[in-house]
């Protein structure tokens, strides 16, 4: 089957141009101007940009959290990231106690592989940093998991000792793997969470003083200096504040191989929401933060001090999960939904607001995440041999966001009313149309798993 796209706008985390692109066999095989060869199906894409598929690597499908599983499994959530232009994930296998490694992989390839509708790899979170786990990573390496995540923000017997988190990092250089982060202080939060309790004060408006931009801080430091003993790259998921990318930005101005994360929420909501009578909706981790925290992340995006912008797609319902917390915000699972808003929000704050180049908004959510996750250039770009992964997107579409349109379980949306401009129009994977204007074509099981490559510096 040949695919053959005219008359768009290329856009690469480096180039924007004008040109055909042909697909032959589900990659790329031709770019060039004016291309007349008989194609199967022929898209014209005039007035649209044609990106690479959206590579989104920070998502949670069918897990627990809190106590609760997210009302998103595979086939779900991926609908909804079909829908909104990802075609690939990497999604967080999380080590139940007492499970292996490679018996933790296995339970996540059989949730994924007949329900996945677009490409999918996977991080294997770490539960317990023993040696015994640490030990088996390169078996995992070799199974094409090459991402490794540890959370730094639990406490007590969930808290991960310095001398532990040097091993990880140690392990993870030996193995060929990236070395991931979730950088808050437990030891803080718990303090101070235990504090406002005793006061009474458990409502979300109170969760900002629970978890502070000074603990996210403290564990970027904490992070950064023992992987610069350990002499090995690391990645800090999900920045939310000022405060940690004052901490990256001062490693990676020394020469250190440090990369970062952030969320499209944490660059286009406020802690604002947590006033809301239903403000729980707005529950994650690291919170929300006053809006000029995000002035501070499109700066660090500008000056390349954050590489990554994911969804962090966590999906619960508001009714009858979020709201159990409405006294009680530690009653509620914490994460929000969003994969399938990402491109149109990043596109609407960041291009059309002036603070990004279009070939910034590729290489946040294609380019990078697909290099330091070993996917490109396979994925992550426009180029012949390329998995022919694309997203033919409306940079004039002028929608105002609302569940109605969003193919998440969950009964809401963070971004419930705001207006963005520019949506996917057309999405193809390997070259056949997943998604039309915002409804799904691509089939459960469609999806392929990616045994991705060791962790080279890109």
């Amino acid at each position: 089957m040949t695919t053959l796209i005219k008359n768009g706008t290329i856009i690469t985390a480096t180039d924007m141009y004008k040109a055909d692109l042909l697909v032959k066999n589900g990659v790329i095989s031709e770019i060039g101007s004016e291309i007349s060869k008989i194609a199967s199906e022929i898209i014209d894409a005039a007035d649209k940009w044609v990106l690479p598929g959206a590579v989104d690597v920070h998502t949670h499908m069918d897990v627990q959290c809190d106590g609760m599983t997210t009302v998103d499994d595979f086939e779900t959530g991926t609908a909804a990231a079909a829908a909104g232009g990802t075609t690939t994930i990497v999604d967080y296998a999380e080590q139940a106690p007492g499970a292996s490694l490679l018996e933790t992989l296995d339970a996540w390839r059989a949730k994924a592989e007949s329900r996945s509708i677009v490409d999918y790899g996977f991080h294997l979170a770490l539960g317990d940093i023993s040696e015994e786990t640490t030990g088996q990573m390169p078996a995992a390496v070799r199974e094409g998991v090459t991402s490794f995540h540890v959370p730094l923000d639990g406490c007590g017997d969930r808290a991960v000792r310095d001398g532990d988190l040097l091993d990880f990092f140690q392990r993870a250089a030996g193995a060929g793997a990236l070395a991931c982060v979730h950088a808050e202080n437990g030891d803080v939060i718990r303090l101070l969470t235990q504090r406002l309790r005793a006061d009474d004060r458990t409502s979300v408006r109170h969760l900002a003083a629970a978890r502070p931009p000074e603990a996210e801080a403290l564990a970027a430091a904490l992070a950064l200096g023992l992987a610069e003993i350990a002499k090995t790259p690391v990645y800090l998921a999900n920045l939310s504040s000022a405060h940690a990318v004052e901490k990256v930005k001062a490693a990676r101005d020394r020469g250190l191989p440090v990369f970062s994360g952030t969320a499209a929420h944490y660059l286009t909501l406020s802690a604002d929401g947590y006033a809301d009578p239903e403000g729980i909706r707005y529950y994650c981790t690291p919170p929300l933060r006053p809006s000029w925290h995000a002035d501070v992340l499109w700066k660090a995006i500008s000056s390349g001090d954050i590489h990554v912008v994911g969804s962090d797609h966590r999906a619960f319902h508001y009714s009858g999960q979020k709201d159990l917390g409405r006294d009680d915000y530690l009653q509620a699972p914490r994460g929000l939904p969003g994969i399938q808003e990402r491109l149109s929000v990043l596109a609407t704050a960041g291009v059309h607001a002036g603070r990004i180049r279009p070939c910034t908004l590729v290489n946040l959510a294609c380019t990078a995440p697909a290099k330091l996750f070993g996917l490109f250039p396979r994925k992550g770009t426009l180029a012949v041999g390329s998995d022919a992964d694309m997203v033919v997107f409306d940079p004039k579409a002028d929608t105002t966001i609302t569940k109605s349109q969003i193919l998440s379980r969950s009964d809401y949306t963070p971004y419930e009313g705001m207006r963005v401009r520019g949506a996917a129009w057309i999405v193809l994977q390997r070259g056949k149309i997943i998604a039309r204007e915002g409804k799904v074509l691509g089939r459960p099981g469609g999806g392929e798993f990616l045994a991705r490559e060791t962790f080279s510096l890109p």
